[in-house]
């Protein structure tokens, strides 16, 4: 038997041949990763214990660290519709020295605000100044590493290792989430101490965005993987951001782009959860002394794991099919929140409501997972390939749009259902069943299990209109056809 028929019959032989296509990638799709790695241990470390810092290093009340983490993340959406368009502007390698420089400078005054204030002599009200300033410099900076990270991915994979390159970029990014947790943030605060452990935290995250800066200093923004994908650089000259951004607006493609990202806001919205609704879920049914970061970690450890199982299994299937199945499965283990407590007394050692929540939380964490893995990975590649091949990082950027809208209403929402439904001391109330099922957490999350079902079933509806299996081509066809429009208005 020859050995190319010993390959194709051996399935662990077929299995790792699938990662193989990453080496049609060339070094700049690695330099990239490893830039995405060390931006993404700063990110991580720094959202893990963003309040207890702004609390307890900068004195900061607790509605207002709450308040500026979140105006963060608002910013930063708000900061990335811009974004975009400069780096398709003036290339990626600029745009990365201007975003790491930015951000570099915003995380040094969020980490040394305090203290420069202390060394020119100014009250602790004052000091905060250099913090705000820092949070707003530092979000504008973080906006610049999405679209170029993603057009990064895209301009340095072939289309066969596309799939891959993907999933590969979202599984470095996991990497550095689950090691943010217990490899980083927990050794720093037993070794710093309570609170200038935070700082030295906060600190640490920024030398991690500078070793980031010094991987883009290798980076030859000109080896495009597909040369046809190249873009001439004579035709960027005159090209503005204002008019850049009016010209996508009016684009089929991303019109249709920006019609599915609000279809699956439902879904995407409940990723928002781990961060605005689940501390307190955790903490108000099963008690403070729940693990918060090792519960943190076991998401991304999750994703790692089943990329690495399962990238050459779902590289066979079309974006569409699984980023439908991804939404669908992360909806669908809101169920396990949804449903009353006691149903789980039914499973043999449950006889506690504690017990009852902790199996619903590490099942829930475990379906969501797996659904997450199958859709963001695809999601990220959908959005790349509908971009006309000199527009990537202003699709992706402005893409944040639908995002930017619904965050502070998610806000909104969240923050009423908690207060309603899961509020400090109900796990007293529920033990002595004086509770409804619309008094509780189950009924909090049956909303949210509405507000996610939507999103698959409305791509589902709408899957021939607004979604397409092959994007790019569509995305030609609808270009080729606006040509000919305007070509015919100025003949007419």
């Amino acid at each position: 038997m020859s050995e190319q028929n010993t390959s194709k019959g051996n399935p662990i032989t077929r299995y790792f041949s699938e990662f193989g296509v990453l080496k049609e990638c060339g070094r700049d799709f690695w330099l990239t990763n490893f830039i995405q790695f060390f931006d993404g241990l700063a990110y991580f470390t720094l959202i893990a214990i963003f309040v207890l810092y702004l609390g307890k290093y900068c004195g900061f009340s607790d509605a207002d660290a709450a308040y500026w983490v979140g105006m963060y993340t608002l910013f930063l959406s708000l900061f990335a519709f811009a974004v975009g368009t400069i780096c398709d502007i003036i290339g990626l390698k600029r745009t990365y020295a201007i975003g790491f420089a930015v951000l570099i400078t915003g995380r040094l005054l969020l980490g040394c605000g305090v203290d420069f204030g202390d060394m020119l002599g100014l009250s602790q009200a004052a000091s905060r100044i250099f913090v705000m300033v820092g949070i707003g410099i530092m979000a504008f900076g973080s906006a610049f590493m999405g679209p170029c990270i993603t057009t990064s991915i895209r301009r340095f994979t072939t289309l066969k290792a596309r799939p891959t390159g993907f999933n590969f970029y979202y599984m470095f990014m996991n990497i550095g989430a689950c090691l943010a947790g217990f490899a980083i943030v927990d050794p720093l605060r037993e070794l710093g101490g309570d609170p200038a452990g935070y700082a030295w935290i906060v600190n640490v995250g920024t030398c991690f965005s500078a070793l980031g800066f010094i991987f883009t200093r290798f980076v030859n923004e000109d080896a495009y993987a597909v040369p046809e994908e190249r873009v001439d650089k004579g035709s960027q000259v005159m090209r503005r951001p204002l008019g850049l951004i009016a010209q996508v607006a009016r684009e089929r493609a991303f019109q249709k782009l920006v019609v599915f990202l609000v279809l699956t806001l439902g879904v995407r919205l409940v990723f928002t959860l781990q961060f605005l609704v689940m501390p307190q879920y955790y903490t108000r049914t099963i008690g403070n002394d729940f693990d918060l970061g090792m519960m943190n970690s076991l998401n991304p450890f999750i994703i790692i794991t089943g990329l690495i199982l399962i990238i050459p299994i779902i590289n066979k299937f079309s974006t569409v099919k699984l980023m439908i199945s991804g939404m669908s499965i992360s909806a669908a283990s809101l169920i396990l929140m949804a449903v009353p407590a006691e149903w789980y007394f039914v499973i043999p050692g449950i006889h506690t409501l504690n017990q009852a929540y902790f199996v619903a939380i590490v099942f829930q964490i475990l379906i969501f997972a797996f659904g997450e893995l199958l859709f963001s990975p695809r999601f990220s590649e959908y959005v790349a390939r509908v971009a006309p091949k000199d527009k990537v990082a202003s699709y992706m950027s402005l893409s944040a749009l639908p995002m930017f809208i619904a965050k502070p209403i998610n806000g909104v929402i969240g923050g009423l259902l908690v207060s309603y439904m899961c509020y400090d001391g109900i796990a007293a109330k529920m033990d002595t069943g004086h509770t409804t099922f619309w008094g509780s957490p189950e009924g909090m999350w049956t909303i949210y299990l509405i507000m996610a079902v939507i999103s698959p079933l409305a791509i589902i509806l709408t899957k021939d209109m607004f979604v397409s299996d092959h994007p790019e081509e569509d995305a030609a066809v609808d270009e080729k056809r606006e040509e000919e429009e305007e070509a015919a208005e100025q003949n007419a």
